[in-house]
């Protein structure tokens, strides 16, 4: 009865790792198509990451590539999800950049705006609330306690890839919005949202 149950649970985890392969691959080639360049990252339990080769523990934004090898090919990103469930990463400052927000500020910026302009895609994960917006468009801007513009050439993790603690998913997905959001419009309403509840 054991062995039964055991095999069992082996192929519902083969069946679990096959859907989810297959669905970080998909996800990469559109955000190829997109023409967001992407790279490989650890293997995540939602505990651990991990490189999916040596084992060696990773940080959840550590690519297991030279991040030089950023790349919109979908020959290249299909070959890296071909066997692991690997993050997905994008470098930052290239097709977009990215304004991460308290996961509570950004749903009050998302309630603000009525998930409208000048929002584009918004991802959140256990870390808070990413904003995709236009590259150069977040301007000088003072300060807003906990919200951060993510500096040219750092990591994001991309949907719907697996992290530390949870998973990060789409809000607003690039596939229901066509344009990115506009940084200082979004760095300006944060800054009055987070006044208010101070």
């Amino acid at each position: 009865m054991t062995a039964v149950a055991r095999g069992s649970r082996s192929r519902c985890l083969a069946r679990d790792h096959g859907a989810a392969l297959r669905s970080l691959r998909a996800a990469a080639e559109h955000y190829a198509e997109l023409g967001w360049a992407v790279l490989p990252g650890p293997v995540c339990d939602g505990l651990t990451a991990w490189h999916p080769v040596t084992f060696e523990l990773l940080g959840g934004r550590e690519p297991t590539v030279s991040p030089a090898d950023a790349t919109v090919d979908r020959r290249v990103v299909a070959e890296w999800w071909a066997v692991h469930r690997q993050t997905i990463l994008a470098p930052v400052g290239g097709a977009f950049d990215v304004v991460r927000a308290p996961t509570r500020l950004g749903g009050r910026v998302l309630a603000a705006f009525d998930g409208g302009h000048p929002l584009g895609p918004m991802a959140l994960s256990p870390h808070g609330a990413f904003l995709f917006v236009e590259p150069g468009s977040c301007g000088d801007h003072d300060p807003v306690p906990g919200v951060e513009v993510v500096a040219p050439g750092e990591l994001v993790v991309l949907p719907p890839s697996r992290v530390v603690s949870g998973v990060v998913w789409w809000r607003i997905s690039p596939v229901d919005r066509d344009s990115l959001g506009d940084g200082a419009e979004l760095l300006g309403k944060l800054a009055e949202l987070s006044r208010e509840s101070g």
